[in-house]
């Protein structure tokens, strides 16, 4: 039958909030600025080049995060929301340095990583000018495999490279309920689809660092063109050719510049200021580059406890017309603010603990109104360094 298309265009589950972008280490979800760090293995993800300047030894770091996820929008007047917990994502850092130059890998999961449920929701469906009430379930994920090394030019500066493997997946489960002009219930029911892709990219950085309370970075981000491939699909066929129309066919992420400095004062306070600017339009007409400036603070209670905080402020990524096609998961600019603990139990273990809060602007699209959302983020994190 001919394919029903619903304003749904982007399926991409949690493709903002959980864990893409930068919420890469519990290190960064206590402090946010994070692009000229080169006290810890994570910033492997953050900026490669600063790795030249870890203390020597093998360093190893184990991050998890929980997330509460609160999702709501407006339609004819009925507010409609979704509360979901995403239990555990993961991320993990290791490498040896070798007091001038450091070798080191990472695993992450920069895009997506969380799941959506939503129960008793309507769809718009463009061909009949008709909405379709339904239930959605869905997933996705980048896990991203990193290798890479750094190296000092001088005793101030050092260049750093990374090369990055990406694997996307996708998972969708939807049961929507055809009027009879549309086919009734013999197209109505469950259906089930299954994504897959892969891509590569490359990260190139320069840190500078004059002396011990100042340190300076550029980082570049190549693109990574990922193709999603239908991997498995079935059910009922109305609803199939709801998930093959709207699925996206890919789940390409942009080129990225990254600038970082902070500066250490005498009284154990040290300031982190980081800039990140993605060129989300070039990979996709339909979207906006989008842009993050955030702020930390770092004080030293002694020299095994750290208390830390942060604020950053992030664009969005969708223009306002386009905001019906993320109703499920809408991009909204936001404030974030997150605070947390470092704790060096003994010599060369260290614990994290992190709080991260996104406040979000809401928006309105041409159909859903009062687009929004509330997450939370805790995260625990272990390093080690032998």
């Amino acid at each position: 039958m001919k394919k029903l298309l619903v304003s749904v265009v982007l399926l991409a589950i949690i493709s903002s909030v959980v864990c893409a972008g930068d919420n890469q280490s519990t290190k960064y979800v206590r402090l946010l600025s994070r692009n000229a760090a080169t006290d810890s293995i994570d910033s492997v993800y953050f900026n490669p080049a600063g790795t030249a300047f870890l203390q020597k030894g093998f360093h190893i770091q184990l991050n998890g995060q929980a997330v509460r996820l609160d999702y709501s929008h407006e339609l004819s007047s009925k507010t409609h929301t979704m509360i979901n917990w995403v239990p555990f994502i993961p991320s993990a850092y290791a490498g040896y340095s070798g007091g001038n130059w450091a070798v080191f890998a990472g695993y992450s999961i920069p895009q997506g990583g969380g799941s959506l449920k939503w129960n008793s929701i309507k769809f718009f469906n463009k061909t009949a000018s008709r909405f379709l009430d339904g239930d959605f379930e869905g997933e996705s994920s980048t896990h991203m495999l990193s290798v890479g090394a750094s190296h000092t030019l001088s005793p101030i500066i050092a260049i750093g490279a990374r090369f990055d493997t990406s694997f996307a997946t996708a998972d969708y489960e939807a049961d929507f309920t055809f009027p009879t002009a549309l086919g009734g219930a013999a197209v109505s029911g469950m259906a089930k689809m299954s994504k897959s892709g892969m891509g590569f990219g490359g990260t190139l950085g320069i840190h500078v660092q004059p002396n011990k309370e100042i340190n300076a970075s550029l980082t570049v981000e190549s693109t990574k063109e990922i193709k999603l491939e239908k991997k498995s699909s079935g059910g009922a066929s109305g609803t199939s050719g709801i998930l093959e129309a709207s699925a996206p066919d890919e789940a390409t992420t942009p080129w990225v510049i990254r600038a970082g400095f902070s500066y250490t004062f005498p009284f154990e306070l040290e300031i982190p200021v980081s800039f990140k600017y993605s060129f989300w339009k070039a990979v996709d007409d339909d979207k906006k580059d989008t842009m993050d400036a955030a702020v930390g603070f770092r004080y030293w209670l002694s020299e095994q406890l750290e208390l830390s905080l942060g604020g950053s402020y992030a664009t969005s990524d969708t223009p306002r017309k386009e905001m019906d096609n993320t109703f499920l998961d809408p991009e909204l600019s936001s404030i974030t603010i997150g605070g947390g603990m470092g704790w060096e139990i003994f010599d060369n273990l260290n614990l994290d603990l992190g709080l991260l809060y996104p406040i979000y602007f809401e928006k309105d699209g041409k159909l859903y109104k009062e687009l929004n959302k509330q997450v939370v983020v805790m995260s625990l994190g272990i390093g080690y360094i032998f």
